[in-house]
């Protein structure tokens, strides 16, 4: 998936997956001496079943796209379900920037 992150720095981008479910959330800053601005992201979508959620990687690229990706099995040759696992990984910059906040959490409860 590629998300189009113009004005976030990675520092402002969050990645997480919570049962099953990819979210990317974003929160950017600017002020000045004339004025205040803040905008925000939401994005959430369904991981198809198979999708190795452990090994999750995203980052971002110079022109301010953000990737994520994660290895997909087939179900049936999955042997561990991840609809009920949640996991979370940094988001890089090719830019060397900082990495994203990130959450790991387990199960709700």
């Amino acid at each position: 998936m590629t998300l189009g992150m113009k004005d976030y720095r990675p520092q402002e981008i969050k990645v997480s997956v919570k049962n099953n479910e990819l979210i990317v959330q974003g929160e950017h800053r600017h002020k000045d001496a004339n004025r205040s601005e803040r905008s925000f992201f939401f994005k959430s979508i369904v991981l198809p079943p198979g999708t190795q959620v452990d090994q999750l990687e995203s980052h971002l690229t110079e022109d301010n796209q953000l990737k994520i990706e994660a290895p997909f099995i087939e179900q049936k040759e999955a042997q561990k379900s991840v609809e009920s696992k949640e996991a979370s990984k940094p988001v890089e910059s090719k830019e060397g920037s900082k990495p994203v906040e990130n959450e790991k959490k387990e199960g709700d409860k």
